[in-house]
């Protein structure tokens, strides 16, 4: 019979959850796992239309000290995001914020180069060593979406493309930060997929376990 308790007692900690190891076990709640991601969805929605309007403007408008901000900004979510209280939450839904955080760790690097990129820009025609770099024009219509930040980052680099093109250039000495930038941009694209994929599995997981919250609510998960 004593075989079977450290089995059993594994079965239950882990049906229940634990904070700790040797902490008494945990019950992860609907209640507590809604309004947490509830208030989740509220940090999220700020992040769509940072992600929607303000960046893609910045990136546009080439306003390094903004898009400086903009980093800082996006580090203060991160830092909300961590401050929300978590008691009886599942864990699933806490690994659904941290690739929430993957994705916001992206977004801040990208304003953070892109800010770099602009400086370098503007102070190329300070440089008696080599003639200023032509500022690119970032193309709109159908050949450029920009109605997010991955759209504006495709129209800008096309454009930095476009300038490497161009026969004498002097924009050599450019290509480290534009490599970051599409670096940047790459690591985005990967953050959201992972947390697409996530978000779709953490659906059907959640309305198993909790059946009577609507977890398909956009306000809840995206």
């Amino acid at each position: 019979m004593r075989t079977g308790r450290p089995v059993l007692m594994i079965a239950i900690l882990a049906a229940a959850g634990c904070s700790r190891e040797g902490d008494a076990p945990t019950a992860y709640g609907a209640r507590e796992t809604y309004g947490y991601l509830q208030k989740v969805g509220r940090i999220r929605s700020m992040i769509n239309t940072d992600n929607r309007d303000r960046i893609p403007a910045m990136i546009r408008g080439r306003d390094s000290e903004m898009l400086g901000r903009q980093g800082a900004r996006l580090e203060e979510y991160k830092r909300s995001l961590a401050a929300l209280e978590s008691p009886g939450v599942d864990p699933e839904a806490l690994k659904f914020t941290q690739s929430l955080e993957a994705i916001i760790d992206s977004y801040r690097a990208v304003c953070l180069d892109s800010a770099e990129l602009s400086r370098e820009m503007k102070e190329s025609g300070a440089r008696p060593s080599a003639p200023a770099v032509a500022v690119p024009v970032i193309s709109l219509g159908t050949e450029a979406y920009q109605g997010d930040t991955i759209g504006t980052l495709n129209s800008l680099l096309d454009s930095m493309e476009r300038i490497d093109a161009a026969p004498k250039s002097a924009s050599v000495f450019l290509q480290p930060i534009v490599n970051k930038v599409r670096d940047d941009r790459e690591r985005l694209r990967s953050a959201k997929a992972a947390h697409h994929a996530f978000t779709t599995k953490l659906k059907g997981e959640l309305k198993l376990r909790y059946p009577d919250k609507d977890w398909t609510s956009k306000e809840i998960l995206p």
